[in-house]
């Protein structure tokens, strides 16, 4: 017998073990319940009126439901404060800033649209970097540039912290099981 079929044997084995140690998809749907995707689609989200802060608004709001729109009903709330800033990260003798870091941080709250009441607070972060070069234009691009991918990255997080809240709730078609 070969390495190679050892190493396919192994391989095999783990993937028909997979399933009895309790893996199952966090978007995967649970039988009767509707599953966290669709738990998500009923969120609507809050953000300042900024660049940033509709950057991530409609970053998340795209992430979390098909139609990219708030539902008519939203059953929760996520409401972000997020804070950006940069840092100088490479600096030459002459005090010339090569690269610089921007930070994204993003405090945000899961409400309760019925109650009003929270049920998860957490936090966003992400960082990222460019380089600084002669020319202005190109400077400011590139900041902008950094700061929509932090923004993606923020709320890629944002919603996955999000379905694993969802995940971890009971759900009344498990509770009949």
């Amino acid at each position: 017998m070969s390495w190679f079929d050892l190493r396919l044997g192994a391989l095999l084995l783990a993937l028909l073990a997979l399933p009895a140690c309790g893996f199952t998809p966090l978007y995967a749907e649970h039988g009767d319940s509707a599953g966290v995707t669709a738990e998500l689609a009923m969120l609507d989200v809050r953000a300042p009126e900024t660049d940033l802060g509709r950057a991530l608004k409609y970053g998340l709001l795209d992430l979390l439901s098909s139609s990219g729109n708030p539902p008519a009903n939203p059953a929760y709330l996520v409401e972000m404060t997020p804070s950006l800033y940069e840092e100088d990260v490479a600096i030459e003798p002459d005090a010339d800033v090569t690269r610089k870091n921007v930070v994204l941080v993003v405090p945000f709250r899961l409400v309760d649209t019925a109650t009003g009441k929270p049920v998860l607070r957490s936090v966003a972060r992400s960082r990222t970097s460019y380089n600084r070069v002669t020319s202005e234009f190109a400077n400011i691009t590139a900041a902008r540039d950094a700061q929509a991918r932090v923004a993606r990255a923020v709320a890629d997080d944002i919603k996955l912290q999000l379905g694993v809240h969802f995940n971890r709730q009971p759900r009344a078609a498990d509770a009949t099981l």
